[in-house]
């Protein structure tokens, strides 16, 4: 059966009320998929199929058309840029992992005379296993404001609980890219009389033709035109704006006269506050092929029974998801002082 969520908060307090008196099933339900849906909300999973698990209760819900906490949607600011880095692959429903291919640069397509066999390569190629893991937390309102209806007080708390989870899911994957370019650093290219800007310019492009070049005989496709893309602190956005403004026809000052310089490689550049991304040291990444990341269990809760003790109600909130690089290659560290 499908339910769909109302977008009026006032009625999706109606229910949470009603819930409480009566131990409807059904509204409980209902109060449980708004709160997936809430969580959901940055990655827009309202578009898509959710399935929430109750207590003993299983119900597919075909489509959540908005989010019930629609008050607060607008106000919000979620760090989802890490996941263009990595790319989004399936996994086996029975098993808590998935496998990326060591390829080792055996494989290769190359002429065969009529009548030959074609080689048969690769065979022998080690797999990495990348694992997804648990991710959980608990969120509970009292019976003072579920009865009085402290909406304010209850969607406060939902959208702290809400920003904490999209924050931790952030930071592990932004860890592992801190982890992979802490291993290849570029340092500031040039002299100091070629003044920041000039520098900063050379630095980028080094960086970029550096990622690419190591790559390129990875089967990760035509690098030396690939998109990249450079995750870095606020702090550094003036620098690396205007470095960017310099694609055409820019020319710099130098002790030495005049000298034209320009970014030769496309970036997308992603400010983060995260503190995985320091300030002066920007990240470049090589996105997709060997990072990858894999989504299980979108964040479902599962509803507790009222507790006669307090008569508090709380929901548990579990996701289940992982990531890996399984390249480091693919990350490169930019130094900027």
């Amino acid at each position: 059966m499908s339910k769909y969520i109302t977008n009026d908060d006032m009625q999706l307090i109606d229910a949470i009320q009603k819930a409480q008196k009566s131990g409807d099933v059904n509204l409980g339900n209902q109060i449980k998929v708004a709160l997936s849906a809430f969580l959901c909300e940055p990655q827009k999973v309202v578009k898509k199929k959710i399935q929430a698990i109750g207590v003993g209760v299983s119900t597919d819900f075909e489509m959540v058309t908005t989010n019930a906490f629609n008050v607060t949607i607008q106000e919000d600011n979620f760090d989802l840029g890490y996941e263009k880095a990595f790319r989004t692959v399936p996994k086996d429903p029975d098993k808590d992992f998935w496998e990326i291919c060591d390829v080792d640069n055996d494989l290769a397509f190359r002429l065969v005379e009529e009548g030959q066999r074609i080689p048969v390569e690769g065979m022998t190629g080690q797999l990495v296993q990348a694992y997804v893991n648990y991710y959980g937390g608990a969120l509970g309102w009292t019976d003072r404001m579920i009865r009085y209806r402290k909406v304010a007080a209850m969607v406060d708390k939902a959208m702290i609980f809400r920003n904490r989870f999209w924050t931790n899911k952030a930071n592990n994957h932004y860890l592992l890219l801190a982890i992979a370019a802490a291993g290849t650093i570029t340092a500031w290219a040039g002299v100091g009389a070629d003044g920041q800007l000039r520098r900063d310019i050379q630095t980028l492009n080094l960086a970029a033709y550096t990622v690419a070049n190591r790559n390129r005989n990875k089967g990760y496709g035509d690098t030396a035109n690939a998109r990249l893309i450079l995750y870095a602190n606020p702090l550094d956005r003036a620098r690396i704006e205007a470095a960017k403004v310099a694609l055409t026809n820019t020319t710099l000052g130098t002790g030495n006269g005049t000298v034209g310089q320009r970014l030769d490689w496309v970036l997308e550049t992603i400010y983060t506050f995260n503190a995985n991304i320091d300030a002066g040291a920007p990240i470049m990444v090589l996105p997709g092929n060997r990072l990858q990341r894999v989504d299980d269990m979108a964040p479902t809760t599962f509803l507790k029974p009222k507790d006669p003790l307090t008569l508090n109600e709380m929901q548990a909130v579990w996701a289940i998801y992982g990531a890996a690089v399984a390249d480091v290659d693919q990350c490169q560290q930019v130094t900027l002082p």
